[in-house]
């Protein structure tokens, strides 16, 4: 089931939560909404499933499920499964009865038989892994299964789309890490359209078929994980997904100067914006492993900086370096490049960038 949002606005009170914002999801699609704190992606969610009414909802907005318009549906009626961050089980009743809650309220005439709703309740609890549990209260489980049991629940009513409000929220990170990867394996066996909400760069990168950045009620960028992470339309996305280092300039004569850093801008500003972006202040951002680091002093265009801590746990080395000026600036470095270069606290190198992004106000380079 496609989804299809447009021109979604919402406020509480004073404050605009969404601002015009429209979306189309494909069939079948797993995506993330993702965000700082405030940025809207729960109250887009929540307009999704119905709990919540955009403040335009008799004018131009619009929810399309398959091309059907659901807005003025009431949520039970949209087929929709929710999972919530803090699970939202029902403590009084077992695992089992939990997962067939769903299925038990339906009205009469569409209710399966009792023994089709124990049949599909015990092979949901297969899917998530939990056999031989139904008989626990959720207070009998681990977080981790708990959220399991609602997923299994939000499941069990059969929705064309799954949405998901921070479901691993609440997780430490080594069952955040494990279930992300199960999500994602649940998703590609049973292709329901997913949407989830989170604030966790990494677990969109990892999850998702797309993610959608938000930003203070509005969309900043649509894109696959690859395009989000290696090709960022705004400097807020790029400061927002993973790690940067950021350096002030200016743009002149189709330059970037910032300190001993020169890029060639010009050749990289659409047409149209070059004569803005000409004179301007500018900022380049340089993510921690697109430094090359040497301890050679003839490399032109390079910083000199001091190493000050290097952290070598991880599949990569992390540097911590201190430039002339005393500001901090991040590398990360393969493990035989550290060992080449036998770093320590005190040493001398110099910094060059091997990719970089350059913003001129609203103008990226």
């Amino acid at each position: 089931m496609s989804i299809q949002v447009r021109n979604i606005s919402k406020s509480f009170g004073s404050f605009h939560a969404l601002e015009k914002v429209s979306l189309t999801i494909p069939d079948g699609e797993l995506v993330a909404l993702l965000g700082p704190s405030g940025s809207g992606k729960t109250t887009l969610l929540r307009i999704i499933a119905g709990l919540e009414e955009p403040d335009n909802a008799d004018g131009d907005a619009a929810v399309l499920f398959s091309g059907q318009d659901v807005l003025h549906r009431p949520a039970g009626q949209r087929q929709v499964g929710f999972v919530f961050q803090h699970y939202a089980l029902f403590r009084h009743m077992s695992v089992l009865e939990n997962i067939a809650f769903g299925l038990r309220v339906r009205p009469r005439k569409t209710r399966p038989p009792e023994a089709e709703i124990r049949r599909r309740a015990a092979e949901l609890l297969g899917l998530v892994q939990l056999e031989g549990l139904g008989h626990r209260l959720p207070s009998e489980l681990s977080g981790g299964q708990r959220q399991r049991v609602a997923l299994a629940r939000a499941l069990a009513v059969e929705p064309g789309v799954l949405l998901l409000d921070e479901p691993f929220g609440a997780l430490d990170a080594r069952v955040r890490r494990d279930l992300r990867s199960w999500l994602r394996r649940l998703h590609d066996d049973l292709k329901v359209t997913s949407v989830f909400v989170t604030h966790d760069q990494e677990e969109a990168l990892e999850v998702a078929d797309r993610i959608v950045v938000m930003n203070k009620g509005k969309i900043e960028q649509i894109g696959t994980p690859e395009e989000i992470f290696h090709h960022p339309a705004s400097e807020f996305v790029m400061r927002f997904i993973g790690q940067v280092n950021l350096f002030h300039g200016r743009v002149e004569g189709g330059r970037g100067q910032f300190g001993p850093l020169v890029v060639d801008a010009q050749a990289q500003v659409a047409p149209s914006s070059r004569a803005s972006a000409a004179g301007h202040n500018a900022r380049l951002l340089v993510r921690p492993h697109q430094w090359l680091v040497s301890v050679r002093d003839d490399i032109p265009l390079s910083i000199p900086a001091q190493v000050a801590r290097v952290q070598s746990a991880g599949p990569a080395v992390r540097l911590e370096l201190r430039d002339g000026q005393g500001e901090t600036i991040h590398a990360e470095i393969s493990h035989e490049r550290a060992a080449e270069l036998r770093l320590a606290p005190q040493s001398r190198v110099y910094l060059t960038p091997r990719e970089t992004r350059v913003f001129v106000d609203e103008y990226a380079i």
